[in-house]
């Protein structure tokens, strides 16, 4: 399975609403069976059951839309919405290898499974990858889990700074990198490249700056 890296926004409130809602999540309970590995995975389902309330509740929606992609994998494109603003979490995609003849089945299976680990990635629960078999290759040539997704509050705390102190923040040196440092160490007490490195003093500085 391959993920392509999506957009992130500049306003800080749906990474608020997000970090919120993955704080009144749970991981997610292993309720199905893979009898062809005698394993126990988490369904589509179960990672609905966790995560789309949490969501729903801070006014966040999830749009999950299928596709191929240019080798003509099947892939899953999913974005977060709230209200105007809109969040790119990227595309996932996967071989549909047909077994028996049952071509339908294959291409199901590998959007389920698509869906399942897209969407867990982005809420950041946890979950057993013990079904992969079902749409992709056998023991001896199966992908590895994909890495999980940094926090959206990192990429959007990096926009901010930008946004605000301007295009030479990140030249060393300029003025605009000197303003940005100085308010990284007012508001986090680290430098501008460790803070911009947690989630924590990247939620701060959202804070600071959106009020402004």
């Amino acid at each position: 399975m391959s993920n392509n890296g999506g957009n992130t926004m500049t306003d800080y409130r749906l990474a608020t609403a997000l970090a919120k809602a993955q704080g009144a999540m749970s991981n997610v309970l292993k309720d199905s069976k893979n009898p062809h590995f005698k394993s126990t995975f988490a369904s589509l389902a179960a990672v609905r059951d966790v995560v789309i309330p949490a969501l729903a509740a801070e006014g966040v929606a999830v749009v999950q839309m299928p596709g191929n992609d240019a080798e003509g994998r099947v892939t899953i494109r999913t974005v977060l919405l709230a209200g105007s603003e809109q969040l790119d979490c990227g595309t996932v995609a996967t071989t549909a290898l047909v077994r028996g003849g049952n071509e339908a089945q294959a291409v199901g299976s590998a959007l389920t499974y698509l869906r399942r680990y897209a969407l867990a990635a982005i809420a950041g629960v946890a979950q057993e990858d013990d079904d992969g078999n079902a749409s992709g290759p056998r023991n001896g040539d199966r992908r590895p889990t994909p890495a999980p997704q940094p926090h959206p509050a990192l990429a959007m705390a990096r926009a901010k700074i930008k946004s605000t102190f301007g295009a030479d923040v990140g030249v060393a040196g300029s003025e605009a990198r000197r303003e940005a440092e100085e308010f990284a160490r007012d508001t986090c007490d680290r430098s501008l490249g460790e803070a911009l490195a947690d989630v924590d003093c990247c939620q701060t500085i959202l804070a600071a700056l959106a009020s402004r």
